[in-house]
């Protein structure tokens, strides 16, 4: 049996076989593929050969396909519109998707975002599956090496990542309503006096919070040091200690648990909260609808 491997095989010629067995007439193939009747009859010729097998037979003055054309035509129905959707790009259906969405984020994005995020998906892409994962320092490093599909963080991403700006927050502090604490609002002094919470969301520390401090030469007194937001709200209803958290959290909290706001002193400023994803995500389309569906959840939120 003669061998053929598809590295001697001339992919060009495919949509002339196609119109060749379907039209079954040189000269309307020939119109089909806007070539001239002399260049598809060479074509006919090279395919003849590529296959080992004639695909079509004079009858009368009409050919008709062999049983490997017509073997070839079948296969050809379903191949063809896979190659153009695979140069094209298919188009993306959120709802016959199966796709799975790995993303990372802190407690914090779990609690404000997610909730919004999931009525949209599971409104519109019911089979659609979303993984989250813990924030750690390595998420940015497991996004460009594609175990993670999108980063959640208010910690600026490498420029080798694409970046957008979701929204904006600030911060509040929770304290427990038993606490005889009279201010609105702490003074820097009052603040680092206090025993804080500190929830470690960047190498070891609060980032947006103690980076600021820090160039100042200032340090909170931390008396718990805990990566997860929702559980330390509870504990700082029960205890002296206080916590400091983005101000949508922190209104979760006054509706969940027995605490109270007071704003930090002006010292403490907001911050951006960044959505991270690798640029060769940028145009897939499953991808795309999927930033889009994070992109309306946090304006859904900046709305409140």
């Amino acid at each position: 049996m003669r061998q053929v491997h598809l590295r001697d095989v001339d992919l060009n010629l495919l949509h002339a076989l196609r119109a060749l067995l379907a039209e079954r007439h040189v000269t309307r193939a020939a119109k089909r593929c806007f070539l001239s009747q002399s260049a598809m009859s060479r074509a006919l010729e090279r395919l003849r050969h590529m296959f080992g097998d004639p695909l079509l037979v004079r009858s009368g003055r009409a050919y008709e396909r062999t049983v490997r054309g017509e073997r070839v035509l079948r296969e050809l129905g379903s191949l063809m519109p896979r190659l153009e959707a695979l140069v094209r790009g298919e188009e993306f259906d959120p709802a016959r998707s199966q796709e799975r969405y790995r993303v990372a984020m802190t407690d914090h994005a779990a609690m404000v975002l997610m909730p919004p995020l999931m009525e949209r998906i599971r409104s519109g892409a019911a089979n659609v599956t979303v993984e989250a994962a813990a924030w750690n320092d390595r998420v940015y490093g497991d996004v460009a090496a594609g175990r993670i599909d999108t980063a959640l963080s208010a910690e600026a991403p490498p420029p080798v990542l694409e970046t957008e700006v979701l929204y904006e927050e600030d911060f509040v502090c929770l304290v427990g309503r038993a606490q005889r604490i009279g201010t609105r609002r702490f003074t820097l002094k009052e603040y680092l006096d206090l025993p804080h919470a500190i929830v470690e969301t960047w190498e070891g520390q609060q980032a947006p919070v103690d980076r600021p401090l820090a160039e100042r030469g200032l340090r909170r007194r931390a008396v718990l040091r805990i990566p997860f937001f929702v559980p330390t709200i509870f504990t700082v209803a029960r205890t002296d200690v206080i916590l400091t958290v983005p101000r949508r959290l922190g209104k979760i909290a006054v509706a969940t648990a027995d605490v109270r706001i007071v704003e930090p002193p002006h010292e403490i400023k907001g911050f951006l909260y960044f959505m991270a994803w690798h640029p060769r995500l940028t145009r897939e389309a499953e991808h795309a609808w999927f930033r889009d569906q994070l992109r309306m959840a946090a304006g859904s939120i900046r709305t409140k």
